[in-house]
């Protein structure tokens, strides 16, 4: 046993001594209540923050919302005007293939298909 469990026990054996251990009380719960108490401590602080800042993060989820949205939208023309883009290039192409002309590639030179 620990010193201070046989403090303990030699303290009980008088009457002040139980006396103020029943005074006192048993110290196993303390810890456990301390522990409490600073959750509740942590609790009123996040419901504080939430109420002084709820609102201004809430618009700022908003906001981003929207961006998203509006990106997403502006990507879905941009891959529309790309894939008609490619569309026509493979019109003009095949039209130029009828016709017979060359094909002037990226680098310069002409192909003949």
């Amino acid at each position: 046993m620990t010193s201070m469990k046989l403090k303990l026990q030699r303290a009980k054996r008088t009457k002040l001594g139980r006396f103020l251990c029943a005074l006192l009380g048993d110290q196993c719960g303390a810890v456990a209540m301390e522990y409490v108490v600073i959750a509740l401590l942590v609790a009123a602080a996040v419901v504080g923050i939430v109420m002084v800042f709820g609102s201004r993060i809430a618009n700022m989820f908003t906001q981003s919302t929207k961006a998203l949205a509006t990106e997403e939208t502006k990507m879905a023309d941009l891959a529309k005007e790309v894939s008609d883009s490619r569309a026509n290039d493979i019109k003009r192409v095949e039209e130029q293939k009828k016709q017979g002309d060359t094909i002037r590639g990226s680098d310069g030179n002409t192909t003949e298909e």
